[in-house]
């Protein structure tokens, strides 16, 4: 067979491939972000902790789950502030937290999870801060709740902090008015969150703690 028609089989199959890739997009692409979507929250837990970075659609999430009894005990973690000189000036993801409590008029009560280092930068900073307060508590098993596309990563990097301990962890995704894993393509905001996953992702796997190839601040 020569050169050229083994380049035109070659460009062909690739041409071919694009076009069942572009005629069967919406399945493949609903397919890659369930991958991210876990959930295994059970009534019963210790305490439901709300992770910092999205709290507009976590803190909502949380207050359904307390309010159906999966725990009864609330709490949000404490994430370092961005600039300390306007701190102020922002509600605390606890002020936040017991505002929207106020706003769906519900009795729960919040506490903040006290950070080991001024404020988790990190999602590992956040699975030690819960490492430390469950063992002072005698927890047996927590919910941590973030977004449905943060789960698969958050969970992996609690895993890799509590796997020593005898702590259970279980996972709960909060939904967005914005997105969801059907439409994610479409939207500018699902795009950077679903794509940026597949970029920590592999981060996450291959450190057992923050990694320091940029210094994370």
């Amino acid at each position: 067979m020569s050169l050229s028609r083994k380049l035109i089989i070659i460009i062909g199959a690739l041409g071919l491939g694009c076009a069942l890739i572009y005629l069967f997009r919406a399945p493949i692409l609903t397919r890659y972000a369930t991958y991210f979507s876990i959930n295994t929250a059970t009534k019963g837990a210790d305490a439901i902790i709300c992770l910092s970075g999205g709290k507009m659609t976590r803190v909502p999430e949380c207050l359904r789950l307390w309010n159906q009894g999966y725990s009864p005990v609330l709490l949000v973690t404490e994430e370092k502030p961005r600039n300390s000189a306007f701190r102020e000036l922002e509600m605390t993801n606890l002020e936040f937290a017991q505002e929207v409590t106020k706003k769906m008029k519900l009795s729960a009560s919040w506490q903040e999870l006290p950070s080991l280092t001024g404020g988790a930068t990190s999602t590992f900073d956040e699975a030690e801060d819960v490492l430390v307060y469950a063992k002072q508590k005698n927890w047996k098993r927590v919910i941590i709740v973030t977004d449905e596309f943060h789960i698969r990563r958050a969970y992996l990097a609690f895993h890799k902090v509590l796997k020593a301990s005898s702590v259970v962890i279980e996972v709960a995704g909060a939904p967005n008015e914005v997105f969801d894993e059907f439409n994610w393509w479409k939207k500018d905001l699902g795009i950077l969150c679903y794509l940026s996953e597949l970029i920590k992702l592999p981060v996450y796997w291959l450190w057992d703690h923050e990694p320091k190839l940029i210094e994370n601040t």
